[in-house]
């Protein structure tokens, strides 16, 4: 699958306030009476351009058009063929992104007609995924591939226990070659450099004065546990589906099944959140086995949520990968 065929065709779009923002999208042979389903927007995965990594997003659009979804994969600004930024400069990128994200519904519900959505995207396209989908009523679900994720203590007893038994890791710290010594300390010497920056003053006597300091830009992207706890709360309180998917390709980030149900004591996810750990997997599926087994586990959970039983088509392998979906643990 994710071969483009005779049942779905492509078009170039130009969408946005400013018409600064580039988009290709997918669109379905629909059969006449078909129920509309959700539209699936990929976001940008970090500085790569629409097509994502190694054709990643192109394989997975073609395939959830085959499967009838309308599909739109969007360069934010300053990302492949898109324009310069036209939000303002006093705002973070994240906010600009989420304005962004809104313009590209905004273009499909009066383009195509859609009015339900799920966004989708790698890493900080998985980030900004669930912010899209916790801000607007009209994104119905999220599939989010490797985003980033909270360590709580079984992540450091998994990551740094065995390590510490190791000699070659303290002989490592002992002689200063510790990548992780080296961050810590580099961060050190740079607040300790880091001092008041200072304007003169014009009159008899120059006169030294700090500078004016604006507000600090927040990365909406990057919350505390307890907003993004908020944060999912709200969407499962609103029937949201989510799809998480992690790698061991970011072991720094996640290391083990259930990192992400233990960050998140006590949270009911109301069996709306799906999750799948592929620790044989590199963050950004580089293999051709990686992504096939990554497609039929999307198209399932599109497939299982959205698409009436009546024109849903079997996937192969189900069966095989039906054991690999977990909730939280009891």
């Amino acid at each position: 699958m994710g071969d483009l065929n005779q049942s779905c065709t492509e078009f170039a779009a130009v969408l946005g306030s400013a018409e600064n923002l580039v988009a290709t999208g997918t669109r379905p042979s629909a059969a006449p009476g078909a129920p509309p389903l959700p539209a699936v927007v990929f976001l940008t995965a970090g500085i790569i351009h629409r097509i994502g990594p190694d054709r990643l997003y192109v394989r997975l659009a073609r395939a959830l058009a085959q499967a009838g979804a309308l599909v739109l994969r969007l360069d934010f600004s300053g990302i492949g063929d898109s324009g310069a930024p036209a939000h303002p400069a006093n705002i973070h990128r994240s906010e600009a992104e989420l304005r962004e994200i809104s313009e590209c519904l905004d273009f499909l519900e009066k383009t195509e007609g859609a009015h339900r959505f799920i966004l989708m995207g790698l890493c900080s396209g998985g980030d900004n995924a669930l912010l899209g989908m916790s801000r607007d009523e009209r994104v119905v679900g999220a599939v989010l591939l490797d985003p980033f994720a909270f360590r709580p203590f079984g992540y450091y007893l998994r990551y740094y226990g065995p390590r510490i038994l190791k000699p070659a890791v303290w002989w490592r710290s002992l002689t200063g070659r510790s990548p992780f010594l080296k961050i810590f300390l580099g961060g050190l010497m740079k607040r300790l450099r880091r001092g008041p920056r200072f304007v003169e003053k014009s009159g008899d006597a120059p006169v030294c004065e700090p500078l004016p300091v604006g507000p600090a830009l927040v990365d909406l992207t990057r919350p505390t546990i307890e907003e993004m706890r908020r944060r999912l709360e709200h969407v499962i309180a609103r029937s949201g589906r989510l799809l998480y998917v992690f790698t061991a390709g970011l072991e720094a980030r996640y290391y083990y099944r259930n990192q992400f149900f233990d960050s998140f004591p006590g949270l009911d996810f109301k069996g709306q959140l799906e999750l799948e750990y592929y620790p044989d997997c590199d963050h950004t599926f580089t293999r051709q086995a990686l992504q096939e087994r990554l497609e039929e586990r999307v198209l399932r959970w599109y497939r299982t949520h959205f698409v009436p039983p009546r024109s849903a088509e079997p996937t192969a392998s189900s069966a095989s990968t039906a054991s690999s979906s977990s909730s939280p643990p009891t």
